[in-house]
C-alpha cells in the first residue's frame, strides 16, 4: 500500500503534509505562516489546556476534589472553544453557531475565584512554586494561561475581535483562579 492509499482509508489522518510548507490554515481557511501570532495564541492556548489536564490529573491520582476535577475539564473545553475564536482572521468573525467565550463563563470563573478564596488564607507575599505538586502542576498552569493572554492581547491589538477581547479577559481570571487553588493545594499536605 502506498502512501496515498493509507491517508485515503485513515478519516483522521495525523499526517497531513498542509503544513509542510511552513504554513498552516485558520478557521476560514486563509493559510497564514506558523510563526504567526495568531498560531502563537492558539498553541499557548492548547498548551494551557494540556496543562489543566495534569492538574485534574494529580487531582485524580490523590483523590482530591472531585468537583474541582469536574471544573477544570468544564474549562478545558472552554479552553478548546477560545482556540476556535483566536482562529478567526479579522475579516472573518466566528459565524453563527460558532462556540464563543460568553460574559457568563467569566462570571463562573469568578464565582470560583469567590468560592474559593473562603477556603484558603492568602498571605500578601510573593510565593515560590514547589511546595506540593499539586500546587505547582497549578502554578505551572497559571503561567501558561498567563503567557496565553499575553499571545491573545497581541491578536486583540492587531486585529481586536470582540469575542477574542472576552477570550484575554477569561484567561485572566483563569489565571487568578489557578492561583488560589495553587495555594489551597499547597495547604492540603
Amino acid at each position: 500500500m502506498n502512501q496515498n492509499e493509507a491517508d485515503t482509508e485513515d478519516a483522521t489522518p495525523v499526517t497531513t503534509r498542509g503544513g509542510d510548507d511552513g504554513q498552516s490554515g485558520l478557521i476560514d481557511g486563509s493559510r497564514r505562516y506558523k510563526d504567526d501570532i495568531a498560531f502563537e495564541s492558539l498553541g499557548t492556548i492548547d498548551e494551557a489546556q494540556v496543562a489543566l489536564g495534569c492538574c485534574r490529573a494529580q487531582l485524580r491520582d490523590r483523590d482530591l476534589e472531585p468537583r474541582l476535577q469536574d471544573d477544570l475539564e468544564a474549562v478545558q473545553f472552554l479552553m478548546l472553544t477560545a482556540g476556535g475564536v483566536m482562529a478567526c482572521p479579522v475579516d472573518s468573525p466566528p459565524v453563527s453557531g460558532q462556540p464563543v467565550i460568553t460574559q457568563a463563563d467569566i462570571l463562573r470563573l469568578e464565582e470560583h475565584i469567590a468560592g474559593w478564596k473562603k477556603r484558603v488564607e492568602l498571605e500578601p507575599r510573593f510565593f515560590v512554586a514547589g511546595d506540593t505538586i499539586v500546587g505547582a502542576e497549578f502554578d505551572r498552569a497559571r503561567t501558561v494561561v498567563r503567557r496565553a493572554e499575553r499571545a491573545v492581547v497581541r491578536v486583540v491589538r492587531m486585529q481586536g475581535l470582540e469575542e477574542q477581547k472576552t477570550v484575554s479577559r477569561f484567561l485572566n481570571r483563569l489565571s487568578d483562579w489557578l492561583f488560589i487553588v495553587a495555594r489551597w493545594a499547597d495547604s492540603q499536605e
